[in-house]
């Protein structure tokens, strides 16, 4: 604060000592102690008295809370816009696939549909025709429907199904439930 080194403490306490002498020195210290306490009691007091009168603690909360609900609001904003994104891209692939199945014919991957042409957004990578399909793990293979995926010669090589002995929802393992069930019927009634 006063930026006091050792050096002029030590000139100060020979100055005092040849004005005050050897002893007196030891009351000029002690009083000099108790008004330097006096004095910083009174000013933190003062300080404390006049942060109650302004309210500092209110403040500092009232300023911590606007910046956390704006950091709040920010991200409500940004969830926001995701979603509406999100829900664009949707609507865009799914009217693009109810047109596709009313035509019968899939529309070009480069072409622009209706409503992106109407809004003036055109895509800059055309995007995958699976609704589910996200751009960077697309396969062509997801485009195939659940009967092109079967071949009647080799079941077990069913895209969709797998192993039979892992899969309960294998096509032969409902099979097999369905005669089960059809047998316990059978069985049960007099």
């Amino acid at each position: 604060m006063f930026d006091i080194g050792f050096f002029e403490l030590l000139v100060v306490a020979v100055v005092a000592l040849l004005v005050v002498g050897p002893e007196r020195l030891p009351d000029a210290i002690r009083t000099t102690a108790r008004w330097w306490s006096a004095l910083k009691r009174t000013l933190h007091s003062a300080r404390e008295e006049l942060e109650k009168e302004v309210g500092a603690d209110d403040i500092r909360r009232e300023l911590h809370n606007e910046r956390i609900l704006r950091e709040i609001e920010e991200s409500r904003r940004e969830m926001e816009q995701t979603f509406t994104e999100t829900n664009q891209e949707i609507t865009g692939s799914l009217e693009q696939q109810a047109r596709e199945t009313a035509s019968g014919t899939p529309l070009p991957k480069g072409e622009p549909t209706q409503t992106e042409a109407a809004e003036g957004t055109v895509p800059a990578e055309p995007s995958p025709t699976h609704p589910r399909a996200e751009k960077e793990d697309y396969l062509p293979e997801q485009d195939e429907t659940a009967e092109e995926l079967q071949d009647p010669e080799y079941p077990e090589h069913w895209h969709d199904f797998g192993d039979p002995d892992m899969n309960p929802d294998h096509p032969e393992n409902i099979a097999q439930d369905t005669e089960k069930e059809s047998q316990q019927e059978k069985d049960s009634q007099p």
